[in-house]
Order: structure tokens, then sequence, then C-alpha cells
């Protein structure tokens, strides 16, 4: 499903405040001018800076323009106290839903957001809780031990930390996995592949979007299973082994995430390969440029807004009640049907 145009320029804005590439109290475009950028109404350009003021971002001056906000919440009291979210990644267009989430949590409570890239450097005894999208498991181990050590209210966003008593969210990356090789084995190909640029032992939500492909091809006599194959994040080269598969046979392939989904569709392309006639391709993110590539990019959607909003929510309920017990909580995911496997 494609967003409305206002939250594009909403995203782009509050991922640049992210980032520091608009600095506090920085002036922001005209609506006018976000208009003539996008190439959108002045009505549309309205919603996304009204929005931005209602999330605490930006402020507004009569008669001068919009303005980066010093802080990310209002203030409610005398007492703020500061939350840390800690991305790999602040360009990321999803990191802006998550964190548009996060901020529908903060209205009429004590604390306000910052945000910023995983430094091991962080003094995270300035926060009053932290959450944290880690890239791979050792980078949440590190982490959660000094949190954890520290007494520091944590959620993990996206991976999981066995035998740690930690409140992770995440998506239902097992029944993504799923969905995404039924979709292919219903589209008739004759293997489905599994594709990944992580390391599935390193990774839990590609491993359990691996074991959701397992399950699905156990439901069929017709087809079997393979080791996933992995694509070289060095070497963008296709594997010879993966293009042998897919030039002798009408192969499905299910993607650990869109990002390579796209970046295997444009290699295919570029030796000639058709997709979908020749193969056909599942990504996994739902992010904004799946639906613009071609063909269009069929992907399993995860909800960031929401994974976002309930996490803050677990926080703040852990940082109101240390006792509050910890959990782990699992947000449904969605198949979106476009051309690549048509």
């Amino acid at each position: 499903m494609t967003k409305p145009l206002y939250e594009k320029i909403k995203n782009n804005i509050q991922r640049d405040i992210m980032n520091g590439t608009l600095s506090v109290h920085s002036q922001l475009p005209t609506e006018l001018e976000l208009s003539t950028t996008y190439g959108v109404s002045r009505i549309t350009s309205k919603r996304a800076l009204n929005e931005l003021e209602q999330d605490g971002l930006i402020y507004r001056v009569q008669g001068k323009g919009s303005f980066v906000a010093e802080t990310n919440t209002k203030k409610t009291s005398d007492d703020v106290f500061d939350l840390l979210f800690m991305m790999p990644f602040p360009d990321a267009s999803n990191f802006g839903d998550y964190t548009s989430g996060m901020l529908q949590a903060l209205p009429g409570t004590p604390y306000r957001l910052h945000i910023q890239r995983y430094d091991l450097e962080t003094q995270y005894d300035d926060y009053a809780g932290v959450i944290f999208y880690p890239t791979d498991n050792h980078d949440a181990l590190e982490a959660v031990f000094t949190l954890y050590a520290r007494n520091i209210p944590v959620v993990i966003l996206d991976k999981e930390v066995s035998g740690m008593p930690i409140t992770t969210v995440v998506s239902n990356n097992d029944q993504g996995g799923y969905e995404a090789t039924k979709h292919l084995m219903e589209q008739g190909v004759d293997e489905v592949l599994f594709v990944t640029s992580e390391d599935i032992e390193n990774v839990s939500s590609i491993r359990t979007r691996y074991f959701g492909y397992l399950r699905a091809l156990s439901e069929s006599s017709n087809y079997t299973h393979q080791a996933p194959f992995l694509w070289s994040q060095t070497d963008h080269s296709i594997d010879a082994a993966l293009l042998n598969r897919i030039q002798s046979k009408h192969c499905g392939l299910v993607c650990g995430n869109d990002i390579l989904a796209l970046t295997l569709m444009n290699e295919l392309k570029h030796l000639g390969t058709l997709i979908p006639q020749d193969v056909k391709i599942v990504g996994f993110d739902n992010t904004q440029a799946s639906a613009y590539v071609d063909p269009p990019l069929t992907t399993i959607a995860q909800n960031f807004e929401e994974i976002g909003r309930v996490a803050m929510s677990a926080l703040l309920s852990r940082i109101q009640d240390p006792n509050h017990p910890v959990s782990r909580q699992v947000l449904d995911v969605t198949l979106i049907k476009r051309k690549s496997t048509d």
C-alpha cells in the first residue's frame, strides 16, 4: 500500500531532523516551496507541517515560517526526562515511521525523545530509558549487557536476545517468511530459494524469516527446502550457483529484505532475465522504493509506526514500574502483492 504524499514529506523532514541535516532552530522550506519540490498541492504540504508541529518536531513563528524544535516533544511539566532511540541507519525511511509511532505515546508524559546512531561511547546514564534497534545479535548483546548492568530500562526492536530478561518488539517474521514462500508456490514456480545478505546465525529476524520459509515448504511434497543463498555485501555480482538455479529453473526468490530484493532485480535485469516471467521475487519491509521500481516489488509489509508506538508504551511501563514484567510482543505482517510475482 503506497503512503499518502503528505507522509512522504513528513518522513523526509523527520529523517533530516534525526540525522542532523536540519539543525535545531533552522528554518524549514515554506508550504509553497515544499509543494513545488514534491509536486503536490499546498494543502498536502501544509498537512505535513501541521503533523510535524503536533509531534513536537517543529514550531511555527507567525510571519516568519517553520523551524526545528529544540526537543522532540512539548514540555508538559517542569521535570523533563530524556529517552534515547538508538539506530544503525538514520537515513532509512522506516526509521522515521518508528519514530512517529514512538512520539504518539509521549504526549501528556514528562518525557522527550532523543535519536542517535549506535555508539559504544553513549552516556546511557543520561537517559531514563533506551529503545535500541541493533543490526545483529552481537550489537544487541553488547548494548544490552551495559544497560542491564546499570539497571536502565531498555526495549529491543526487530531482534531477540536469548536468555536475557529484556522486552522485545518484533514483526511476525516467521509468518512473513511463510506467506512469501506460500505465495510463490501458489504462483507455480518450480523451486523456491531463500536469499539473504546477512548471516542467519547472527541476525534473529532473518533467521526467523528463513524458518517461515522452511515451514511453508514442509507442507508440500512438490518442493524441497534449500540452504539459504548468502549474497555478498562487498561483491554485488550474483553468486554463480544462484544464477545457475535461476537460469535452469523457473524460480521464486524469497529475499531477506527489500534492499536485497531491489539489488537482485537490478542485477538480473542487466543479465537479460525477465521479472516475473523468468524469476519471481518477494522482498520484506515494504520500503517506499518497492512500489516504484519496474516491476513493482511484491513484499511483506511491517507496521513500523505501530512497532514504534508499542515499543515506547512498553518502555514507559518499565520506567514507571521496574517490576513490570518483560514481554515479547509480536506484530502482524501483511503480504503486498505486486508485479514482481504476477
